[in-house]
């Protein structure tokens, strides 16, 4: 599966037209810089560019609400 059908997915589930997916994935990977990596497999990506995808999956739906939560580890020290 493609960063693009792991994105698209849930809206393929739904029945969304084949247009529509490609509009909404095409404008979540804009917006999460990934446009360059849709055709990739997602084990080819970095785990920041996965975290990505799993946004970019929410963002396609268009929710309400995005509920994100950041887990800040403090500095290294050197």
């Amino acid at each position: 599966m493609t960063v693009f059908e792991n994105m698209a997915y849930g809206l393929k589930i739904r029945k969304f037209s084949k247009d529509e997916i490609k509009k909404r994935v095409d404008v979540a990977a804009q917006i999460l810089e990934l446009s360059h990596l849709l055709d990739r497999r997602p084990r080819a990506l970095s785990g920041g560019q996965r975290q990505r995808v799993a946004m970019g999956r929410a963002i396609v739906r268009e929710p309400k609400v995005f509920l994100c939560i950041v887990a800040w580890a403090p500095p290294a020290c050197t």
